[in-house]
C-alpha cells in the first residue's frame, strides 16, 4: 500500500505544497553593458503580452499590474496596441491633473484617459535591436527620458507589430554594479 502519490525513489518527508515564489528568467539574468539589445527586451513571440483595455478603472489596473509583477501593460482595443500604461501613470500625478481638469473622482479615471498614447510612444525597430548592444539602450533612455521603449516588427503584409517592450528600470536591476549605471539613475 503507497503512503503518498509521489512514486520517487527518494524518501519524501509528507508537509504541505508550496508553491513557488515567482522569478521570472530575464529578471534573473545579469546583464553587461556589451550585451545584445535583445537580452533586455520582452520577446512577445515566446511570452505573453500582459495587456489591459482601455476603459478598465486605474485602480483596477494597477491591482493587475502588482498580482502579474508587472509595471507597464499594453492598452489593446479590439487587438489594436491603442497605448501604453505605467504604474507611474496611475501613482504619479497623471490622475490627479485628469480628475482636476474634468472635476472627475478617481474612481472614475479609466486608462484610457491617462496611457501613453499610442503615437507618443517612443519604438524601436527589431533589426535596430538585434544589432544594438545594452549601452546603446541606456543612451537612449538617457536622451529620451522615457522608461519603456516598444519594438516594432513589420509582418509580411508591411503591417507594424509589437514584437516585444524594453523597460529602462529592469536594465538598471540587471546591471548589478555596471559603470554606467550610477549616471542613468542620477537623470
Amino acid at each position: 500500500m503507497f503512503m503518498n502519490n509521489d512514486f520517487s525513489e527518494q524518501q519524501k518527508i509528507q508537509t504541505v505544497g508550496v508553491l513557488p515564489i515567482r522569478r521570472p528568467a530575464e529578471y534573473c539574468q545579469e546583464l553587461k553593458v556589451k550585451d545584445s539589445a535583445v537580452h533586455a527586451m520582452t520577446d512577445f513571440t515566446s511570452k505573453f503580452a500582459i495587456t489591459v483595455a482601455p476603459d478598465r478603472q486605474i485602480d483596477g489596473a494597477l491591482a493587475d499590474m502588482r498580482r502579474l509583477s508587472v509595471r507597464a501593460m499594453l492598452v489593446v482595443r479590439a487587438e489594436s496596441v491603442v497605448g501604453l500604461i505605467t504604474s507611474y501613470d496611475i501613482e504619479g500625478p497623471r490622475p490627479a491633473r485628469f480628475a482636476e481638469r474634468l472635476q472627475a473622482t478617481r474612481e472614475d479615471i479609466t486608462v484610457g484617459d491617462i496611457m501613453t498614447e499610442w503615437e507618443d510612444l517612443p519604438t524601436l525597430d527589431w533589426s535596430t535591436v538585434q544589432t544594438a548592444r545594452i549601452s546603446d539602450l541606456l543612451e537612449i533612455f538617457a536622451g529620451v527620458g522615457v522608461m519603456h521603449l516598444l519594438v516594432l516588427e513589420s509582418d509580411e503584409r508591411g503591417a507594424e507589430v509589437v514584437r516585444g517592450l524594453i523597460s529602462r528600470s529592469r536594465i538598471q536591476r540587471q546591471l548589478r554594479g555596471a559603470e554606467l549605471l550610477p549616471r542613468i539613475g542620477a537623470q
